[in-house]
């Protein structure tokens, strides 16, 4: 539902581009991302291989992408028990070598001297901060050539024709690829992370200068239905309004905004009681699988009406859950924090630094499905249902 929502945003042209950022645990997820949402725009250097493109006999690709060292290049050959692999630049951008391995090690990294096929000395063949060029190609006669900005690896002929090409960076090296022409593109986190969130912040504050003048909406990954209308409006406030550091949309299910939405009158007591949070963490909605349901079933029946709050912009200075919030692109430069609370930092710590607030936009309404504490309870299958049938 979030895709449809965001497909329709993107072609009227509200919102420019998309970045998924795939930090899922396991092949089953991953894969469903990969398959649904772009090609991978950016990989960090514990990402697996991934998958930018298929090549046949007399086919030739080239891409540019940008990388420090450990460039991996992987050809899975369709029916074979074994893929090729180049690393290009590895050993602190070094060497090269050309491998042959079997498919059972194609997302691990453990490699020995038997799999090398060739290796020579590549010294400084990658910059961080310039582009390079891969150009790889396959004969009619099923001969492989591979090059790197000017490097060439030894020619290889395979049994085959239908070649699916992967990459990946490695050892502390990302992996961006610089040719990417779609709205909708994929960052891939390192695999094993714990708390993985500030894999993002640190990439756009590492691109500052290309993001400065931007507006970013972050969302989760589980908002069921947002007011397309009113998102214009959003971008706007967050636009205009500078003394705040972060603007939330009106989520439903999020305890600060569902206080503030029983307060405005606009939240029958019946449907439950909703507390003020003092420090806006926690809540008994936060807690209650049952609740959060009562509140999307009566938001559905009602059909999706905004609960708006008592002002159409609320200022607020306590923690509060970042379902959905925005920010100028110029507030990147405070973001270059690792940390694993990022919801903590930016409702909280940044802004309390700043001597700044953060304020929730009242009119653009969005419903976040549900909190982890909730998931037994709530019925997640039967509300996502009541939002598709209405």
């Amino acid at each position: 539902m979030l895709r449809k929502h965001i497909r329709s945003l993107l072609d009227k042209k509200v919102i420019d581009e998309w970045h998924v950022w795939d930090f899922t645990r396991n092949e089953r997820d991953k894969d469903y991302i990969a398959k649904n949402y772009g090609p991978a725009k950016f990989l960090r250097p514990d990402a697996d291989y991934q998958k930018i493109g298929s090549l046949t006999k007399g086919h030739k690709i080239k891409r540019r992408f940008r990388i420090a060292a450990d460039f991996h290049l992987a050809l899975k050959i369709k029916n074979a028990d074994f893929f090729i692999e180049y690393v290009t630049g590895g050993w602190k951008n070094s060497t090269s070598v050309m491998r042959k391995v079997e498919n059972k090690f194609f997302q691990a990294c453990e490699r020995d001297n038997n799999h090398v096929l060739c290796k020579h000395l590549t010294p400084g063949i990658f910059h961080g901060d310039f582009d390079s060029e891969m150009t790889i190609e396959l004969s009619s006669e099923g001969i492989i050539s591979f090059s790197v900005n000017g490097f060439v690896y030894p020619e290889t002929k395979i049994d085959g024709s239908d070649i699916d090409l992967y990459v990946k960076g490695g050892l502390g090296s990302s992996l961006e690829m610089c040719d990417i022409d779609e709205k909708i593109f994929r960052f891939i986190g390192d695999v094993g992370a714990e708390k993985p969130y500030w894999q993002a912040y640190q990439f756009y504050t590492e691109h500052y200068k290309d993001f400065k003048n931007d507006i970013f909406l972050k969302c989760d990954d589980d908002i069921v239905y947002l007011d397309e209308g009113k998102l214009p409006d959003f971008i706007r406030v967050i636009r205009d309004y500078k003394e705040y550091f972060l603007i939330s949309a009106n989520v439903l299910n999020n305890g600060v905004c569902a206080s503030l939405q029983q307060e405005a009158g606009n939240l029958p007591k019946e449907v439950g009681i909703f507390e003020k949070i003092d420090d806006g963490f926690g809540g008994s909605l936060w807690e209650s699988g049952e609740k959060a349901r009562a509140l999307h079933e009566y938001f559905v029946m009602n059909n999706k009406r905004p609960l708006l709050f008592e002002e159409v912009l609320v200022e607020h200075d306590v923690r509060i859950s970042i379902n959905f919030v925005g920010w100028r692109g110029e507030n990147l430069r405070h973001m270059a924090v690792r940390w694993d609370d990022d919801e903590g930092l930016l409702s909280v710590e940044i802004p309390k630094f700043l001597k700044k607030k953060n304020a929730i936009f009242s009119d653009f309404m969005v419903s976040h499905l549900s909190f982890f504490t909730q998931e037994e309870t709530i019925g997640a299958t039967d509300v996502i249902k009541m939002y598709e049938n209405s």
